[in-house]
């Protein structure tokens, strides 16, 4: 897909994230698992924010974006893809989510780096940013929940 203004930008983003909120939303729907469903329909709310937060972006917003150093666990990087199942385990859910977030993510951060016009460079960023935000979380979760019992 062809980047060249942030009209074209924020579609993207916002397809991604609609297709990401479908994607849980149905997954809530097909786990039998409580816990599973639980954190599906979380995952589900948190894209509807990231709509929302999209849909409200115009070029003076984007401008006085700050960005905020959020951390970075690195444990996504650790692990492998997984294909998606409906049955799938409350881990095996978590990693999916973080590994998207992570390809996400590196996808903005490459967008960046291939343009030279400055709004479109700090709206990659942003993007990039609240991705890594979303992975942070994951993550957390992850290595609250799974790490942890291990």
């Amino acid at each position: 897909m062809e980047f060249g203004t942030i009209e074209d930008i924020l579609e993207f983003a916002l397809e991604k994230e609609d297709a990401s909120f479908r994607l849980y939303k149905s997954a809530a729907k097909m786990s039998a698992s409580p816990s599973a469903r639980k954190l599906f329909d979380e995952m589900a709310k948190q894209e509807e924010e990231h709509i929302r937060f999209i849909k409200q972006l115009n070029k003076e917003k984007i401008a006085l974006y700050k960005l905020k150093k959020v951390p970075d666990l690195k444990i996504s990087e650790y692990l492998i893809d997984i294909p998606y199942r409906e049955d799938m385990t409350y881990q095996e859910i978590l990693v999916y989510s973080m590994k998207g977030e992570e390809k996400s993510c590196r996808l903005y951060n490459e967008a960046e780096a291939m343009t030279d016009d400055p709004e479109l460079k700090k709206l990659f960023l942003m993007l990039a940013n609240e991705e890594k935000r979303h992975k942070y979380i994951l993550e957390s979760i992850y290595d609250e929940k799974v790490l942890t019992d291990m």
